[in-house]
């Protein structure tokens, strides 16, 4: 099983050394994108992605987060990884821009640690912790733009399903329970957006 792991890997490796990606008509061969999600900002969450291209066609995309929140009556910290299998479907490439359509499955993990002021009936709080995790997966669809040849700024919808593991609703009461709680399971939309440059 080692070896067969050893062999996938030299040959993505490999297949991705020959590819000759291009930002824009002026620039150099890229064929990494560096990137950070504007819209996880939203989510009180820092995330950071990098997108490989193997040919002009096919890319993937890893990125991870740190959620962090600490308010009067909830702290949260957590963790978050996405991988993308991007198949980009549609390519324009000008002097000074590119343009690029693409869809991409994708599975999600993430990882919360949670604690919440309980209070009893005399008034009285205590903090409760909560850990738990979710994962998921779906498909998105996105648009890939670069310009002044290196910068690239990424535009996505989509969707998915979301299943959480050992969530505890008594001990987070500040929830609404609505799609984008921490603690959701079910169908989830998605929609973001990410800047980047190449190198």
């Amino acid at each position: 099983m080692r070896k067969i792991f050893m062999v996938i890997l030299v040959i993505i490796i490999s297949s991705g050394a020959f590819a000759q990606i291009l930002s824009t008509a002026n620039s150099p061969e890229y064929k990494n994108i560096l990137k950070m999600s504007v819209s996880q900002f939203t989510r009180s969450t820092f995330q950071m992605g990098y997108e490989r291209f193997f040919t002009p066609t096919t890319s993937f995309y890893l990125s991870a987060g740190l959620s962090f929140e600490d308010s009067d009556n909830v702290k949260t910290w957590g963790l978050r990884n996405e991988a993308q299998m991007r198949f980009h479907v549609f390519t324009v490439i000008k002097p000074t821009e590119s343009h690029r359509l693409y869809f991409a499955p994708y599975l999600m993990n993430q990882y919360f640690e949670t604690q919440n002021k309980i209070f009893n009936n005399n008034g009285i709080y205590t903090w409760k912790t909560d850990t738990f995790d979710a994962v998921g997966g779906g498909m998105l669809f996105g648009w890939s733009f670069s310009f002044a040849n290196r910068i690239n700024l990424d535009i996505y919808t989509g969707g998915g399903i979301r299943k959480t593991f050992g969530y505890d609703q008594t001990l987070n009461t500040y929830n609404s329970g609505g799609v984008f709680d921490y603690g959701y399971s079910g169908i989830v939309p998605r929609l973001g957006i990410d800047i980047g440059f190449w190198f």
